[in-house]
């Protein structure tokens, strides 16, 4: 994932999510927005969303509420998810198992109810990053990073042109060359 950050011109880093279920993940955003304390809109989500999705959720909730639980993970299973990315807490965390995997600001046991949902398949605001429909989500234990549909083939050329840089210079500094020659730091 940072790799794919570095490519995207450093843009799209969620700050504050953090992968809390599973491993790495991958896939186009489906979105909702919900209100605090309110998780309806996820339970709408989920029933639409295709497999191979990330479901990414803006809650108001601040990481207050455990808006996802043990439930409606097997709910996100079944639908074959890649992932869920929430801008609040989730619950039940010791039965929750991947797939899918789950990035979220935290864990809370607060209870929800469910009443409305605020928007479905609308651009939304996470962790202070934008997420459009079909824009593509990536995870993984360094964190969460939207990268832009529209740019997407661009970025992916990006990060495998630095992988092979990378490469190289690791096998330089295998071989004892300092980092700060492989990567000409000094003048």
């Amino acid at each position: 994932m940072p790799t794919l950050h570095e490519a995207n011109h450093r843009r799209g880093l969620m700050r504050s999510i953090r992968l809390l279920v599973g491993e790495g993940f991958a896939g186009p955003a489906e979105t909702v927005a919900i209100p605090a304390g309110d998780n309806l809109g996820i339970h709408l989500a989920l029933e639409g969303a295709p497999a191979g999705a990330v479901v990414c959720v803006a809650s108001r909730g601040r990481g207050l509420y455990g808006v996802l639980g043990e439930l409606m993970m097997e709910g996100a299973r079944a639908r074959g998810l890649a992932g869920l990315v929430i801008d609040d807490g989730v619950r039940d965390i010791e039965q929750l198992s991947a797939p899918p995997a789950i990035a979220a600001l935290g864990i809370s046991s607060r209870g929800t109810i469910k009443q409305r949902a605020i928007t479905l398949g609308a651009p939304v605001g996470i962790d202070g990053v934008l997420v459009r429909p079909g824009d593509w989500v990536v995870g993984d234990r360094n964190g969460v990073c939207v990268l832009p549909a529209d740019g997407l083939d661009e970025i992916v050329a990006a990060a495998r042109a630095r992988v092979a840089r990378e490469s190289t210079l690791r096998a330089e500094i295998r071989r004892g060359v300092p980092t700060t020659q492989a990567l000409r730091l000094r003048n």
